[in-house]
């Protein structure tokens, strides 16, 4: 695509009123470009960053790369502000306690607010390798819009469902606890609405406004080589 709006600015160069048209035209696409490297600025996380909680004898890490606003660790509780994890599109608060226990995370949807005010599913997958242990689960959710525990589930790698009240439990303020059981596990709420992208406009329609704009560039090449044509044509006719 860089190629393409280098020739045409190459082209129509030499004509003062539409090489104006297609600069200022380069000029936001150039700004389009930026735009979401300014919103996705925060903290960088690696694979190897390990976020320890030492009064429980447990420890958090992350098995991608991601970014958060802020973290810290509150009553034995990590807390990650607009937390984003590499390969995901949604962004969000993330409270996590490992207790006698290592985890990883794997992935993270937050849980939203859709447009009906009902909420969108929200999940997380993780890997314990303790089953010793116990996970304290927080992804966002309305404690003044709590939820049921029927709306929950909790699985491992194998498919197996755990029953609510023995393996896990649904606090009123939607805090999920996760007791006993190691291997690859997902804590999941089902959607009762459809995800919501709350991602800045141009984020969100980025491939409508770039084909805008590389329709309105090949517009302006037509019509520079259109006037360009009738001008050559007048020129020879008048010889």
């Amino acid at each position: 695509m860089l190629l393409y709006l280098l020739v045409c600015g190459a082209l129509v160069f030499h004509c003062r009123v539409y090489s104006f048209a297609l600069i200022a035209l380069l000029v936001g696409l150039s700004l389009f470009s930026f735009l979401p490297a300014v919103e996705g600025q925060g903290t960088a996380f690696s694979t190897m960053d390990v976020f320890d909680i030492p009064a429980v004898n447990g420890s958090i890490r992350f098995s991608v790369n991601g970014s958060y606003t802020n973290a810290f660790l509150e009553n034995d509780m990590w807390i990650f502000n607009n937390l984003t994890l590499s390969g995901s599109r949604f962004s969000g608060t993330l409270k996590f306690s490992a207790k006698n226990c290592d985890v990883t995370i794997h992935s993270f949807t937050p849980s939203r607010a859709t447009s009906n005010s009902t909420y969108s599913s929200c999940s997380i997958r993780y890997t314990v390798e303790s089953d010793a242990g116990e996970q304290v689960i927080n992804l966002g959710g309305d404690p003044s819009r709590p939820s049921h525990y029927s709306e929950w589930t909790v699985f491992n790698q194998d498919s197996v469902f755990f029953g609510e009240g023995k393996t896990w439990k649904l606090l009123p303020d939607e805090t999920v606890i996760v007791k006993g059981l190691s291997g690859r596990l997902t804590v999941m709420r089902y959607s009762y609405g459809s995800f919501v992208d709350d991602r800045a406009f141009y984020l969100r329609h980025s491939v409508s406004i770039t084909t805008g704009i590389i329709v309105a560039l090949t517009v302006t090449l037509a019509t520079v080589i259109k006037l360009r044509s009738n001008k050559k044509a007048k020129t020879v006719g008048d010889a």
